[in-house]
């Protein structure tokens, strides 16, 4: 039985249609990694959240913590392999430093608190086994937020919204860093604590 007018045309365009859609996705534009526009957290809502992620790691630490918080900053993110592209967003991040010493023997019971308010926020928690040691969280709504104890003592905490547009120069409103002699930022403990210190 022959096909008619009609019925090979209707063919032809789904032919045309399922070849137009493989040739995107051969060529990049139908990429799983590319973020559509509408996609990406406006820069002022991804600080806003950045920022709670910050306040939320140390609502539960008792006594309170003295901390400086870095200007934050956004890092363009590129594809992994040979074919090294951007993917047209960027990662918006912004550190915290804990100025307040914090004895060897009290690292684990401040991960605890930071743990337990994570956890609280229907975070997913994840203790990363390193020495000194870290923990690592995740949000529900993909951001993410770390606190890392390092050897020399520092310790910090990391959160990060993603994805965000592509940002070139300033990244929300700068603050002043404190710095040492050498213009490096300050970011060694420097306040002795009756509880934390000990």
């Amino acid at each position: 039985m022959g096909r008619s007018p009609r019925g090979i045309r209707r063919l032809g365009i789904a032919v045309v249609a399922l070849a137009l859609s493989l040739t995107a996705c051969s060529s990049g534009a139908g990429r799983s990694d590319a973020k559509a526009p509408e996609q990406l957290v406006p820069p002022e809502q991804a600080l806003q959240r950045i920022d709670a992620l910050l306040d939320e790691s140390l609502a539960d630490v008792r006594p309170t913590l003295r901390y400086w918080d870095d200007n934050p900053d956004a890092v363009e993110q590129f594809a992994k392999g040979l074919d090294e592209h951007s993917l047209g967003h960027a990662e918006a991040n912004r550190r915290r430093h804990i100025m307040t010493r914090i004895a060897p023997a009290k690292y684990d019971t401040l991960l605890a608190m930071v743990e337990r308010g994570w956890k609280a926020k229907g975070y997913t928690v994840t203790r990363t086994g390193s020495t000194p040691p870290g923990s690592i969280a995740s949000a529900p709504d993909g951001a993410g937020v770390g606190i890392t104890v390092h050897s020399s003592g520092t310790i910090d905490i990391t959160a990060h919204v993603s994805p965000v547009p592509v940002i070139h120069g300033v990244f929300g409103t700068p603050t002043p860093v404190p710095t040492m002699p050498n213009g490096n930022p300050d970011d060694v403990p420097d306040y002795d604590d009756p509880f934390w210190s000990a």
